[in-house]
């Protein structure tokens, strides 16, 4: 059987049998969307874990109260709200311990609270963050106007 017999005999398979052949290449084609489609959703959550990740800059790491993901299940929730709260002592033997480390930080987040002064007030919707001044190197912070609070 040479090619061009081959090749004769193909053609009239396709035209015998429309429906397979067309399903067939549904099939391929759905087959290599599919896959393009899962590449893509993996490195897009990829470089978003990485963008978090160097928010934090290198060599740096966190303890906190919740975990940094939350799941919206309420007994999930109601299970790490019972944790009790780091405490500013536990912080200051936290930084003791942590003599290597270039900076130790400590914040503290409050939602829903309003910040008075003389006859101004802030919004409840915006949180009001107590943080010591290393905090600004840890979070990759800066302060657009103004200066900070110093004790």
């Amino acid at each position: 059987m040479d090619y061009s017999e081959i090749v004769k005999h193909s053609f009239y398979s396709l035209k015998a049998n429309k429906l397979r052949a067309f399903l067939t290449i549904l099939g391929i084609v759905v087959g290599i969307f599919s896959i393009i489609a899962i590449m893509t959703i993996v490195t897009i959550m990829q470089s978003s874990i990485e963008s978090g990740l160097s928010q934090l800059g290198t060599n740096t790491f966190q303890i906190q109260k919740l975990p940094a993901f939350r799941s919206g299940d309420p007994k999930e929730r109601a299970k790490y709200a019972k944790r009790r709260n780091i405490t500013y002592e536990e912080f200051v033997r936290f930084s003791e311990l942590m003599k290597d480390a270039k900076y130790v930080a400590a914040e503290r987040w409050k939602y829903g609270l309003t910040a008075k002064f003389l006859n101004r007030e802030t919004n409840p919707n915006i949180p009001v963050i107590g943080i010591t001044p290393e905090a600004m190197y840890t979070n990759n912070w800066s302060i657009e106007s103004g200066r900070s609070i110093n004790s």
